[in-house]
């Protein structure tokens, strides 16, 4: 290195905020070749086929934790059959309310369709089961 060198090196600051300090939004301008960063490149949108970097971490929950089932998930699915049950049988100031009852177990079948395969084996047995209990008592008190 150069140790004769007698300017310090030039840094240019650009000012990437999106909002003022009111929270106004700003005017978005288009870098250019003067104003882009040349040190860091530009923001690509990640693709759901790419593969996560390790700097970016995973993209999904790593495989090891679909081995384990999650209590606060356990506790979604049991929270959401209670209502459903409850709400096909009544209680003492409540009356039976059958089509709620269906959209709470809707509410399940999607939560189920949409998880499929990122469930440990635990959890997709319980919120089948449960699943399977809730219509079959659903189209009895029909």
């Amino acid at each position: 290195m150069d140790e004769t060198r007698s300017e310090p090196p030039k840094i240019k600051v650009v000012d990437r905020r999106k909002f003022s300090a009111e929270g106004d939004p700003l005017e978005t301008a288009v870098p250019t070749a003067e104003t882009a960063d040349p040190v860091s490149p530009p923001e690509v949108p990640m693709s759901e086929s790419a593969a996560p970097t390790p700097e970016s971490g995973p993209a999904t929950p790593a495989p090891e934790h679909r081995g384990q089932p999650s209590q606060l998930f356990l506790e979604l699915v049991t929270m959401l059959a209670g209502q459903a049950e409850l709400l096909l049988v009544g209680a003492e100031d409540l009356p039976a309310q059958p089509a709620e009852a269906q959209r709470m177990i809707n509410y399940l079948g999607v939560l189920e369709e949409k998880t499929a395969g990122n469930l440990s084996d635990d959890e997709a047995k319980l919120l089948s089961s449960l699943l399977y209990q809730l219509r079959t008592f659903y189209l009895q008190r029909k």
